[in-house]
């Protein structure tokens, strides 16, 4: 369920590096001032917290900690809290490894190298019920078959940059600050994304790059 923000927010940062987990736990600081963050080291440890804590919201769960063996800690954690958003962290940015977090049902996928603000922009786009997708993923797709991608190819300019920087995580308001646009600039400029591309809602519109593997 999304989480308004500055509602309480209940966090899980499961990562080998205490500073990883400090770093996570005061990024969600910002975004409300109601947190209560449980810290794990290793994947048996985080998947004790989430079987014992009713109330999280948010879970952070490091790639490669002790326990993971790949992907499979992400499916165990999936398959025990599968009403938790789980973003995976990695300091390997590969856009395949990104790709297959995703699917195996991540809600998002945080390379370590990625500046504090953009850490905070795909928190907030994921507890808000959206889904990060790192810009690398729709770089490195390969490009769908043309009758694919004539919704992209419809868009203005203008309206490129604004979806850019909407499967980013920004809201309209940091898109509105990043273009030099007012925010009801942005928000017309997002109403005519959603009608070319035929979809409702920015969800539904980082859906569709997640899938059609736009690389514009």
């Amino acid at each position: 369920m999304p989480v308004a923000e500055g509602a309480a927010i209940e966090l899980l940062v499961a990562d080998d590096h205490d500073l990883i987990r400090d770093m996570f736990a005061q990024l969600v600081g910002d975004l409300s001032s109601d947190v209560r963050v449980h810290h794990a080291g290793t994947l048996p440890q985080a998947l004790e917290v989430a079987r014992a804590s009713n109330s999280l919201t948010l879970i952070l769960l490091d790639l490669r900690m002790p326990g993971m063996n790949g992907l499979t800690g992400l499916r165990l954690m999936r398959e025990t809290r599968p009403d938790v958003p789980v973003i995976v962290m990695s300091g390997d940015a590969d856009a395949e490894i990104a790709r297959m977090a995703l699917q195996a049902g991540a809600a998002g996928f945080i390379p370590k190298t990625m500046r504090a603000a953009a850490m905070l922009n795909a928190l907030r786009l994921v507890l808000s019920g959206g889904r990060y997708i790192p810009e690398q993923v729709i770089q490195d797709s390969n490009s769908p078959p043309r009758d694919q991608v004539a919704g992209f190819e419809a868009l203005i300019p203008r309206e490129l940059d604004v979806l850019r920087h909407l499967v980013k995580g920004f809201s309209n308001k940091e898109i509105g600050r990043e273009l030099e646009l007012s925010e009801v600039t942005v928000g017309l400029r997002l109403r005519s994304v959603y009608r070319k591309l035929g979809v409702r809602n920015r969800g539904q519109a980082i859906r569709l790059v997640l899938r059609q593997g736009w690389d514009g």
